[in-house]
């Protein structure tokens, strides 16, 4: 694996966009590196260099930055920004074809925003050339008004330009943008441009990784001047031709984060499937979880047991909140009462105490009606977990088992636990029942259930976000984000492609 892990950052709200004068170092927040560099670029006289290998995706940042730049305020009128995209490599059919929308950011230097497919890139519908790119520049920073221009790439623009050439275009694009009130963007195909670094003002790295045979891309901040970087990478994707940063991870400890908390509305199961609560997550499963099968989430070490965990509370909730009845063997560092008041929220107390058994292995506790106490010793616990799933079989047909494979590794030992598991495994199977299961350690058991279960899923971090794939449906990797909008839990994707 060979995308980066920075997993250890908490994830912060955004810092209002706004226009400021350089005089200071500013801080950022480590949940937009995109808002940063385009703040960074809202300064007359910043360039910024964006670097990295072909197909790292250096012009859809380029134009997603120029997409960003905002006018001038006068009164209640915006003067818009003159916003000039110059290729040396691409036509503008092309990007018209392969970045939809881009024709309201490409301008003729009139210094209004184009609205039409008519858009010129120049006198031509292709731009190369030193002299000509000077040539616009020179425009540009007579007309003394706010704008932005993208060179993209350096090298199409220096191919064939003399040193005379080459010099006058530096000149140009590096000298005296502050005082014309304009900012520019480099775009590099070299992953290290050392002859271009000590002439800009920020420098950003896209490259490309991979997670299994998956593809990762990920940013690097590497300077933006007057910026302090708390954070300098994150991931993104290219999905419909848009540069889309993934969420960071945030960590839930048990806070409500909703300002009204409602019990969740559940995404609703079909004829053959059950959902998992997540409209995005039942799309990278197929359609859901068919019923009768079990689903397995493979857990790297990198994870927050809290986010695991609030995965499995909305899909309990949302198989509970739909007349189904679910017995829960506490996951990981979580007691039964954690599960308990974190269920309650979101299916009701009425409901968790007639169509929910939580396992408690704590002698001593009260007794609870959700509450079933098992004692550690295989055969009894077998015979409690049967007479609670037989109660919750006569509630309703519709029943679901989650439990960490882990813990029964530790309770019973891997050689008892596995006929027990089994045992459970075949009456599940038999009853079109819903079994979810949670395991992170490397034993024999955790290789009999890779070969065993119908769905497989495993989640890591990497470089702060959240990330969920599929081995059983294959699948590539999803940044994954909880929302709270709605006033309880619900888990959305974004696919890296």
């Amino acid at each position: 694996m060979m995308a980066e892990d920075n997993s250890g950052e908490q994830e912060t709200g955004l810092e209002p966009r706004v226009q400021v004068e350089q005089t200071s170092v500013r801080k950022s927040k480590p949940s937009d590196l995109l808002d940063l560099m385009s703040r960074f670029l809202e300064s007359p006289g910043n360039v910024l260099l964006i670097q990295g290998a072909p197909g790292t995706g250096k012009t859809t940042l380029a134009l997603e930055l120029l997409n960003e730049m905002k006018g001038t305020r006068i009164g209640p009128h915006t003067i818009s920004a003159n916003k000039v995209y110059v290729s040396s490599r691409v036509s503008s059919s092309k990007l018209h074809r392969h970045f939809p929308g881009v024709h309201e950011v490409l301008d003729s230097m009139s210094g209004k925003e184009a609205a039409g497919s008519e858009t010129r890139l120049g006198g031509d519908s292709r731009i190369a050339g030193a002299a000509n790119i000077v040539g616009r520049i020179l425009t540009l920073k007579r007309a003394k008004q706010k704008g932005i221009i993208v060179v993209d790439s350096w090298e199409g623009a220096i191919a064939n330009a003399t040193e005379e050439q080459r010099n006058a275009m530096e000149t140009a694009i590096f000298q005296d943008l502050e005082e014309s009130k304009l900012s520019a963007v480099i775009v590099s195909e070299s992953e290290n441009s050392p002859k271009l670094d000590y002439l800009v003002d920020g420098i950003v790295t896209l490259s490309l990784s991979h997670l299994e045979d998956r593809t990762v891309r990920s940013v690097v901040v590497n300077k933006l001047r007057g910026f302090r970087l708390h954070t300098q990478r994150a991931l993104f994707s290219l999905d419909g031709g848009k540069f889309t940063l993934l969420p960071r991870v945030e960590f839930h400890f048990d806070i409500d984060r909703s300002v009204n908390p409602k019990l969740i509305s559940p995404v609703r199961n079909s004829e053959s499937s059950y959902s998992t609560g997540s409209p995005d997550l039942d799309a990278l499963l197929d359609g859901g979880v068919r019923k009768g099968s079990s689903l397995l989430l493979d857990v790297n070490s990198t994870v927050s047991p809290h986010s695991v965990k609030l995965l499995l509370d909305i899909m309990a909730a949302n198989f509970i909140n739909q007349g189904g009845t679910a017995f829960i063997i506490p996951y990981s560092i979580f007691s039964s009462q954690n599960i308990a008041e974190s269920l309650k929220t979101y299916v009701g107390d009425t409901v968790l105490n007639e169509r929910v058994r939580i396992a408690e292995f704590n002698q001593v506790l009260r007794d609870e009606k959700w509450r079933v106490k098992l004692t550690g010793r295989l055969q009894e616990d077998l015979a409690a977990f049967n007479n609670a799933w037989n109660e919750l079989g006569a509630i309703s047909s519709a029943r679901a088992l989650k439990y960490d494979f882990d813990k029964t590794v530790q309770l019973y030992g891997e050689t008892l636990g596995l006929p027990g598991i089994a045992e459970i495994g075949a009456g599940i199977r038999d009853s079109r029942a819903l079994s979810v299961g949670v395991i992170s350690r490397p034993t024999n058991l955790r290789e009999e259930l890779l070969r065993a279960v119908d769905y497989h899923l495993k989640m890591q971090t990497v470089n702060g976000s959240l990330l969920i794939y599929g081995v059983k449906p294959i699948t590539n990797v999803h940044g994954v984000k909880f929302g709270f909008e709605r006033g309880y839990p619900r888990l959305s994707l974004t696919e890296i492609v």
